[in-house]
């Protein structure tokens, strides 16, 4: 079932062309309907005795909008079966594409039934706005905040005088003696770390040999002790 907003009022919305009277309105009270956009409802109750119903929608509408409800209901097959004993006494019923090629017709052809290009317009919704009162109710995580977008100041003209120029030029220079100074600074830094690195190196292979040479004699002297004959 297809139908049309008339009115709209922020989140509600009055939908006719639906339904022909207010019972048929009151036999879908509370039933859920959604609009092509994707915005979900669901019907109110009658406005007027012309089918026409008040719906209540997570976000406002437009009046381009189609608003649809799916009213499809599942019907139980009643089963049953008829036994054929023998294929000579039953004559099948032609198909249509089998009466067209006896009588030789042509397939109709339809302009309705061609499928056509459908366009439709980029909805744009309505930005998400939070009462202040509800607001100062929320915890800081889920308050919204506000970002102040940085504007490119390089892309702005600036006009300088000739006083504004020798300043901008002056301290220009000593930023370039400052960065060249910080440059050197970091080289020698490097360099002393490097020499320090390879004094401990050297420090630890020398006392790395002092304790090879001190173990060695340690044993030796343990050993000998060992193959001395006791008293």
């Amino acid at each position: 079932l297809t139908g049309f907003p008339e009115k709209i009022h922020k989140n509600t919305a009055y939908v006719n062309k639906m339904f022909n009277s207010s019972l048929e309105v009151a036999k879908f009270e509370g039933a859920s309907i959604k609009t092509v956009s994707g915005i979900r409802g669901q019907v109110k109750k009658a406005s007027g005795g012309n089918g026409a119903f008040r719906a209540t929608f997570e976000d406002r509408i437009k009046m381009s909008d189609i608003v649809f409800l799916r009213a499809f209901h599942t019907i139980p097959i009643k089963k049953f079966y008829n036994p054929i004993t023998s294929l000579l006494s039953v004559t099948a019923m032609r198909s249509i594409a089998d009466i067209r090629r006896a009588k030789n017709l042509a397939v109709p052809n339809k302009a309705d039934s061609h499928y056509k290009p459908i366009t439709r317009e980029t909805k744009r919704f309505n930005p998400l706005k939070i009462p202040q009162s509800l607001q100062a109710e929320l915890p800081f995580k889920s308050k919204p905040k506000i970002v102040k977008t940085k504007t490119n100041a390089k892309s702005r003209a600036v006009v300088m005088s000739k006083h504004d120029k020798r300043v901008a030029n002056l301290i220009g220079q000593i930023n370039l003696l400052g960065k060249d100074k910080s440059k050197k600074q970091r080289v020698k830094v490097m360099k002393q770390k490097e020499e320090y690195t390879k004094k401990r190196a050297a420090e630890e292979a020398e006392a790395d040999a002092r304790r090879k040479k001190k173990r060695k004699t340690f044993f030796r002297i343990e050993g000998q002790n060992q193959r001395a004959p006791r008293d």
